[in-house]
């Protein structure tokens, strides 16, 4: 019963996101924008054009193929009724949470969001149209298929997500279908020049709803060359960095450090750490709470 009620509350929910999208379209073009205003940019511009490079040649070291074990232990801070004590709850009284994943590559954080019961919707935002291709290839129950894009943004559709195809930086409430109950920053942080943080927090204020919570997950080169420390992506974001980012924001409640895991323990990312210079390296995850009003 649970599944047929999941399954057809899926697709009510992708029938009603195509024709809001298409609205949006059509407003879109009404407004007067000239073409080149309105596709995405150009995977070979100057910020995309390494991860472009990347992906062409499959070189994904920082993809897993697991979910995230910060997302496993720390889900409960991100989606109500996140853990197996709550598998007692009707699909009607559960509080379906709306998810964004911002830099998400085609990490399999987004399909075991989608697949959870607590989960209304997972939106995705990539400038590499080859990551979220070879998730849909590689998530085939979640069905994803092209549809049709808006303004910067091509959008691909499927069982309860929503990827992106575009710049971040030029995503706004309408592009995104609007507001997000938690947003997942799964380690994007980490991939953003350091001249553009405030930007990206800028961007993440606008798209969280109040009352909702950030999983943010960083990394801190603590120790090693001058070189090591100041190397990236992924670049160093310590403690300290992010309390500066977000504490003083007038839509912040609070910033707290769940977790520090020593990278060190394992003996392969020790290796690989030592190599670039660095000699401790901390992975970081916090919640960050918006305030119920701002």
């Amino acid at each position: 019963e649970y599944i047929l009620e999941h399954s057809s509350e899926a697709a009510l929910m992708s029938s009603n996101r195509s024709k809001l999208f298409t609205i949006l379209v059509i407003l879109t073009m009404a407004s007067g924008l000239t073409n080149s205003q309105m596709k995405p940019k150009d995977e070979s511009s100057d910020i995309l054009g390494r991860w472009e490079n990347r992906w062409a040649i499959n070189k994904l070291g920082w993809h897993k193929t697991d979910p995230h074990p910060f997302l496993i232990k720390y889900g409960s801070e991100l989606v109500p009724q996140f853990s197996s004590d709550d598998e007692t709850c009707s699909a009607n009284e559960l509080q379906k949470a709306r998810i964004f994943v911002p830099l998400c590559g085609k990490t399999v954080d987004m399909a075991f969001l989608a697949n959870h019961k607590s989960v209304a919707e997972v939106v995705g935002c990539d400038g590499i149209r080859k990551a979220l291709v070879d998730f849909s290839e590689e998530h085939q129950d979640l069905e994803v298929k092209e549809a049709p894009g808006m303004g910067a943004f091509d959008r691909f559709q499927g069982n309860a997500i929503t990827l992106l195809k575009g710049d971040l930086f030029d995503l706004d409430e309408n592009s995104a279908g609007g507001k997000f109950d938690g947003i997942l920053d799964r380690a994007s942080i980490v991939a953003i020049h350091p001249d553009l943080r405030e930007k990206y927090v800028d961007i993440l204020g606008q798209l969280i709803k109040p009352g909702g919570t950030i999983l943010s997950v960083t990394i801190d080169r603590r120790e090693g060359s001058q070189e090591g420390m100041s190397a990236g992506p992924p670049f160093s974001v310590d403690d300290e960095e992010i309390q500066k980012l977000y504490a003083g924001r007038d839509w912040v409640e609070s910033v707290t450090k769940l977790e520090e895991y020593d990278e060190f323990k394992d003996e392969e990312s020790k290796s690989r750490w030592t190599m670039q210079g660095v000699d401790s390296l901390y992975e970081l995850v916090y919640v960050i709470k918006a305030k119920a009003s701002w």
